[in-house]
């Protein structure tokens, strides 16, 4: 009879012949029967399995070592019980857990998260291995992934172009689904939550079927879907902030003795209105509504779920085939991904103007390969790696006002890793070349304004009766070096990442002249913009012991050519604004920069397994023009968030049981002057909560929880939130969250 002891950490088994191989990803390794290098399963480096006969009566002790610790990035995992605690919150809001990591917010119900000061143009988010691809221009475009679909999410601090390629300058975003079943039967999980600012309900399902007829083939089907009505800021109605949120997803996956083949679909559809009071007539009514404390039109407002106009309405689909291949040789995994994001925009108009004023339709195929050689075993150590290639082809069509032209891309990257393991110490080196050709297809009158603006070389396009068509190429190489030092194994460790990042610009920078309801500035691209490069240097030091867990990471950067994106000043040092038909707007402009950025990031856990424990995190960036010694705006500010933890012994069927009182400080962005932005940044602020939790042993166990955020309904504005022009942060509001896997 065969057995398993393990915790936090899934295992994966497939029938052979006469034989059961029990194997563990998530870094696990069976302790048992480990006499020479083992089949591993793709899903993980360094996954080692116990091959023992079927009969055989044996213990498996399974210890799950530490991912993130073996890597040398500063790098948090979230797992499945902590995406639990955040079930119904988009992808932003459910990372946003993690030190170092916060939000920037628009006028509608999404979010973007920012790591290390750096916004989403420069973090690279990659679901199952494939880099998102979106419109991400906008402050209300929220990422569209569904973090119900994750098993896990890693968040990597810091630049890692050398691996992940152009854009992961800031960190890089990982969205691991949870593997499919592998014993036959039906199984699933279902969440369900409840939040009373904006009266949202969330539900989400999910299913995993292995028939007994084919035991190597898997079918999943999720789904989810969540409706709020407007929000509330604690003295008034956000009118016009209702939202609807619709997921759903298939898999299918078959495996043998050689591989694993897969095939998936993901739609992610979010329908949300625009704050009705980001509108002004002139300057001078955008400047007066600065100084008010609530909206002027808010006593208009009423609670009610029905969105209308100005509203956005957005789909993403995302279809991906994935073959995963080994043997003696190593391993190799090949992924050919389709994106389809579609996304719609409505201003208020007159009653008979029907359709979206604004409509993106962004394509992109995809495909990546990935081959990894088994350990080599040397007297200098153990070396393992491998390289891969990327491939991408891009098409976006736009129809609407004046606002982004189409365009066509084609992009590519190689990569090659390899890594020294020593007794104590591990060094990594990464090399990474990429390029992208684009061809932009500009209407004439928005190619005439870019060149009377003197921001467009004539000479650099060809202008035809239809359109002007402007071709631009780039490359870039990255580099890295990390090192890990075990000073104290399992104890004490030291990170150190020393690398290079390039990003390209994206079309919005070089080319955006307009506003949109999802953004609601004037906004002016530059086309002669260039490629950032960045200079990269990070140590973290960690510390885990059973009465303590730290880990505090510091970090600086150097970027070339930076693309600043911020409020368009006059000659005399005064913000500009654009009056247009629909309103009047703050302009915003791109301009590249020298910029440098450095900071501290990390968490303390004290008495992590003790009745009382105390859980702290937080993070301070800095970063300004070198040329200048200017601070840039939209930084965010210092914060510190405090937890008290208390932790209940088992009674009756109640396990697991905690509560949780937390104090959350943001500090003021005192360094960035007021003189170059609309509005002094806001005052700082301090949020109390209280959380609680459990698990009740019935079959299945069900395990619930209650939260309560911003208990005193303090009002505030957010810094890194384009809603501190017009109006508060929404306020109090109360969380019940069930779940159950069964």
């Amino acid at each position: 009879m065969l057995r398993r002891v393990a915790k936090r950490c899934t295992d994966y088994r497939h029938r052979t012949q006469s034989r059961l191989v029990a194997a563990c990803w998530c870094g696990c390794v069976c302790t048992l029967c480990i006499a020479e290098p083992c089949w591993a399963d793709p899903r993980s480096d360094g996954a080692r399995a116990a091959v023992i006969e079927e009969d055989a009566d044996v213990e498996i002790v399974v210890h799950a070592a530490d991912p993130d610790g073996q890597d040398t990035h500063a790098r948090t995992t979230l797992d499945s019980a902590e995406l639990e605690r955040a079930a119904g919150r988009d992808l932003a809001q459910t990372i946003a857990q993690v030190p170092g990591v916060r939000l920037a917010g628009g006028t509608s119900d999404a979010s973007k998260p920012i790591i290390r000061g750096q916004h989403e143009r420069r973090l690279l988010i990659l679901y199952d291995g494939v880099r998102h691809e979106s419109q991400k221009w906008g402050p209300d475009h929220a990422t569209e992934i569904d973090p119900f679909s994750a098993g896990s999410i890693s968040v990597v601090r810091g630049a890692a172009g050398a691996r992940y390629g152009a854009d992961a300058i800031g960190g890089v975003v990982l969205v691991q689904p949870p593997p499919l079943r592998v014993a036959p039967g039906i199984g699933g999980a279902a969440r369900a939550a409840y939040v009373s600012n904006g009266r949202r309900p969330y539900l989400a399902v999910r299913l995993d079927a292995v028939p007994e007829s084919v035991p190597g083939l898997s079918v999943r089907v999720q789904g989810n879907a969540a409706v709020s009505s407007n929000r509330r800021a604690p003295n008034y109605l956000l009118g016009n902030t209702a939202s609807r949120t619709f997921n759903l997803g298939a898999t299918i996956g078959y495996g043998w003795d050689g591989g694993r083949l897969r095939a998936s679909w993901h739609r992610y559809a979010f329908h949300a209105g625009v704050f009705y009071g980001v509108r002004n007539s002139t300057p001078a009514d955008f400047r007066a509504q600065l100084e008010e404390s609530r909206p002027v039109t808010a006593d208009l407002w009423s609670t009610t779920a029905t969105i209308e106009r100005p509203y956005q309405d957005v789909t993403h689909d995302v279809g991906l085939l994935s073959a995963d291949l080994f043997g003696e040789w190593g391993t190799l995994k090949v992924t050919y991904a389709f994106q389809l994001n579609q996304r719609q925009e409505f201003e208020q108009v007159r009653d008979s103007v029907t359709g979206p004023q604004y409509d993106f339709t962004l394509r992109t195929h995809s495909v990546d390969a990935m081959y990894r050689h088994h350990a080599v075993y040397l007297p200098l150590g153990k070396f393992t790696g491998g390289f891969g290639v990327q491939g991408s082809v891009q098409e976006n069509l736009y129809q609407g006002y004046s606002l982004l032209p189409n365009y066509r891309s084609f992009g590519g990257g190689l990569f090659a890793t390899e890594r020294l393991s020593l007794a104590r110490f591990d060094v990594e080196v990464g090399a990474r070349m990429d390029g992208l050709s684009r061809v932009v297809f500009m209407s004439n009158d928005d190619y005439t304004r870019h060149v009377r603006r003197g921001s467009l070389d004539a000479e650099s396009c060809g202008e035809t009766p239809a359109h002007a068509r402007c071709a631009s190429a780039y490359n870039a190489t990255s580099i890295s070096l990390g090192a890990l030092a075990h000073v104290v194994p399992g104890v004490v460790d030291f990170k150190l990442d020393l690398s290079t990042a390039n990003r390209f610009p994206n079309v919005d920078e070089l080319y955006l002249a307009g506003s949109a309801p999802s953004f609601p500035v004037y906004a002016l691209g530059y086309p002669d913009l260039g490629v950032e490069t960045a200079w990269n240097a990070s140590l973290t030091g960690s510390l885990r012991q059973d009465a303590i867990t730290l880990e505090v990471s510091g970090f600086a950067q150097h970027i070339n050519d930076y693309i600043y994106f911020s409020p368009d000043l006059s000659d005399s040092g005064e913000p500009r604004f654009d009056v247009t038909i629909r309103g009047t707007w703050p302009r915003f402009a791109y301009q590249p920069i020298g910029a440098v950025f450095y900071g501290l990031d990390g968490g303390l856990s004290l008495a992590p397994s003790a009745p009382v424990g105390l859980n702290i995190r937080g993070a301070a960036v800095r970063a300004m023009d070198r040329s200048t010694g200017v601070h840039l705006i939209g930084i965010p500010a210092d914060h510190l968030d405090i937890e008290l933890v208390g932790r209940a012994p088992t009674i009756g069927p109640f396990e697991d049981s905690e509560v949780r009182a937390s104090a959350d400080w943001v500090g003021r962005q005192s360094r960035a002057a007021s003189s170059v932005d609309f509005a002094p940044p806001p005052p700082g602020y301090a949020l109390l909560g209280l959380a609680a939790q459990t698990t009740i042993m019935v079959d299945p166990p069900v395990r619930l929880g209650v939260q309560a955020n911003n208990l005193l309904d303090t009002s505030y504005r957010e810094y890194t939130s384009l809603l501190r022009y017009y109006a508060d942060t929404p306020g109090r509001e109360f969380r019940v969250h069930v779940g159950v896997d069964f």
